[in-house]
């Protein structure tokens, strides 16, 4: 059985076959003391090396990158002159941070955000609705065509996480419309982004606009290429099936 769900992986003790359980979220809090719990017929998967190493102690059997369709997204050369903050409103993944970066490097960024929940209402009112103007549009939730359209066309896309998230799927997403990615250093960043190559990693927010202004310098042709080799569906596949014949041969026990 292979589990993506919550509470599921709690029945793994009450069958005999074994049950593989990808991480999708935190580890290192009360989701670890989950994990921890969950009886010998259970293996873990992460979905990155970091959130492996959050919590080295649990019952991993595996790390399996998330994955796109790749050929599903448009692949776009030549870009057009704005910026890209596609996320949610709140403050892990700050999208005031990349409006103030985008404007320090000169360039007019499109936010396309999902703004529906209470906290993230209070969130865009009292840090990004005082930030918007000329140069900084709001677009609203994108459904996935626009999504994609948005992707393609942008000149990078912004991504000032602030907190350690275990995987980033909009980084892939962004990278096989051949969009470089300007990143914060935290959670799985380093193992989604490759630093000058594909995008532009840095440690501190006052450093991206800098990055910014260097994307031009980058491969389109580079950042699709990564993607298809790293994240697409059948990399993931592949990463599945050797856990699979891993836990049938010696399942955890």
């Amino acid at each position: 059985v292979h589990d993506h769900s919550l509470a599921g992986p709690l029945t793994s003790a009450e069958r005999d076959a074994a049950t593989v359980v990808t991480t999708h979220g935190p580890v290192e809090d009360e989701l670890g003391v989950l994990y921890g719990s969950l009886g010998p017929r259970a293996g873990l998967v992460a979905i990155s090396e970091f959130q492996r190493q959050l919590a080295p102690d649990l019952r991993w059997v595996g790390m399996v990158h998330n994955a796109i369709p790749v050929d599903d997204y448009p692949f776009q050369e030549g870009k057009e002159d704005f910026c890209l903050f596609l996320g949610r409103v709140n403050p892990e993944k700050a999208p005031d941070l990349a409006i103030r970066a985008a404007r320090e490097a000169g360039l007019p960024i499109v936010l396309a955000a999902k703004c529906s929940e209470p906290e993230e209402q209070a969130y865009f009112e009292d840090r990004v609705k005082p930030l918007l103007g000329d140069d900084a549009e709001w677009f609203g939730q994108a459904d996935n065509d626009q999504k994609q359209d948005l992707l393609a066309r942008a000149r990078c896309l912004v991504f000032p996480i602030q907190w350690n998230e275990p995987f980033g799927i909009v980084m892939v997403e962004a990278m096989a419309c051949g969009t470089p990615v300007v990143a914060l250093d935290r959670g799985s960043v380093p193992e989604v982004v490759v630093d000058g190559v594909t995008g532009y990693i840095r440690r501190d927010a006052d450093q991206l606009p800098e990055a910014i202004g260097r994307v031009g310098e980058l491969d389109p042709a580079a950042c699709r290429r990564h993607v298809k080799e790293r994240f697409d569906v059948p990399v993931m596949v592949s990463g599945y099936e050797q856990v699979y014949h891993h836990m049938v041969a010696a399942p955890p026990g």
